[in-house]
């Protein structure tokens, strides 16, 4: 019966196969929170306005993850320097949750600007996009709402992200431990040219293939501190990624046309905490297949998703073998999931720069449903 399902959905996305499938998907927040510059746009513009207005609602009623909402606005402002090699960033930043709390935080970056065979930015202070992209059993969505900043180093390109994020400091006597994140998220392009294959007809199979490793280390720990907890130790989160995005180019006299097919994306992933310092679970694992394509302004996703022992500090609960706000819930070894996602990807029309969302998720084990509606309105001046 999973397979059937998940075939379903492979057929309905194969019955929009005219689409031009594009690697897009709910980025308002990221466009909040990432700060690197193309020339000719970020050249002249010395202060810098952004705000977000988002709205996240889980109707989630699983053990590993209960329901929420997330609803506010986030807005900064900063100067920065002129865009030469090293720059300065000097602003301030609100979120403000509403019928909550107002957190201020402090928006400064020291900025090496590269242009050389790395082309990339060397980050000293704030960090550039919090959610890094990585995956929803990696790193929870609803993260950057709640903290949509991150301090530390970082070297970001088109194709890497490395950083340290420093996200609690000690003092003598403080009464938690020091913590930090030190990840990469390195993709590779294979060339096209390797991967084209001549049909008859003079017809083109010219598939896009693309290879992503990521990964996280987070340490716990400290001794000058009083936290009597005991839970210190390290834990590492790796994973593998493969994207192929079919196309045939079709020729006919002197005309030429495309013909794309959906997108598949396949996601292996491993946890490990070898001495089992914040659970008894040592090490787990998971797999996530993928398939999507987009519709003019929608993207349409079909997802399967099996874990066994699967545990992320900063990942989705509901993926999780334990609740990661609460590890004295239920421990359930596997977990199985079928997700279908559809989202309106905010590009044209009056409905510009507002980015909608609506996840629907199918436990096979507990035998419910459950699901997440987000929203982002975002604007930049």
């Amino acid at each position: 019966m999973v397979f059937v399902r998940f075939l379903i959905g492979l057929l309905f996305l194969l019955f929009l196969n005219n689409l031009n499938a594009q690697q897009t998907g709910l980025k308002g927040v990221s466009r909040m929170q990432c700060y690197n510059y193309v020339d000719n746009n970020d050249t002249l513009k010395s202060i810098e306005v952004r705000a977000l207005g988002y709205f996240r609602n889980t109707e989630f009623f699983h053990p590993m993850e209960k329901g929420r909402t997330l609803f506010g606005l986030q807005a900064m402002s900063y100067w920065k320097s002129d865009f030469k090699q090293q720059q300065l960033e000097i602003g301030i930043g609100f979120n403000q949750f509403f019928g909550g709390a107002t957190r201020i935080y402090p928006h400064l970056a020291l900025v090496r600007n590269m242009k050389n065979s790395i082309s990339g930015q060397f980050r000293f202070g704030s960090l550039s996009n919090p959610g890094h992209f990585l995956p929803e059993p990696f790193y929870n969505p609803a993260n950057p709402y709640e903290t949509p900043f991150e301090y530390g180093v970082q070297f970001v390109s088109e194709s890497t992200d490395l950083w340290i994020n420093w996200d609690q400091s000690i003092d003598f006597s403080s009464p938690f431990k020091e913590s930090f994140v030190a990840g990469i998220n390195k993709s590779i392009k294979l060339n096209k040219r390797r991967a084209l294959k001549k049909l008859k007809n003079h017809h083109l199979f010219q598939p896009s293939i693309e290879i992503r490793f990521f990964s996280l280390y987070r340490h716990v720990g400290g001794q000058i501190d009083s936290d009597e907890t005991g839970y210190q130790g390290n834990r590492i989160q790796s994973g593998f990624q493969l994207t192929i995005k079919p196309q045939f180019l079709i020729r006919r006299d002197f005309k030429h046309s495309y013909i794309y097919l959906p997108k598949y994306e396949y996601f292996l992933m491993r946890y490990d905490d070898p001495l089992s310092k914040f659970s008894a679970i040592s090490y787990g694992f998971g797999h996530l297949h993928q398939i999507s394509l987009n519709w003019k302004d929608f993207e349409f996703s079909t997802k399967l998703w099996r874990g066994r022992d699967w545990l992320s500090p900063f990942g989705q609960g509901i993926y999780q073998s334990f609740n990661p706000n609460d590890l004295s819930a239920t421990y359930k070894e596997g977990s199985s999931l079928n997700i279908i996602s559809i989202k309106w990807l905010g590009k044209t029309g009056d409905l510009k720069n507002i980015y909608l969302g609506y996840d629907i998720f199918f436990d096979n084990d507990l035998r419910d449903w459950n699901s997440a509606f987000t929203l982002n309105f975002f604007i930049r001046i």
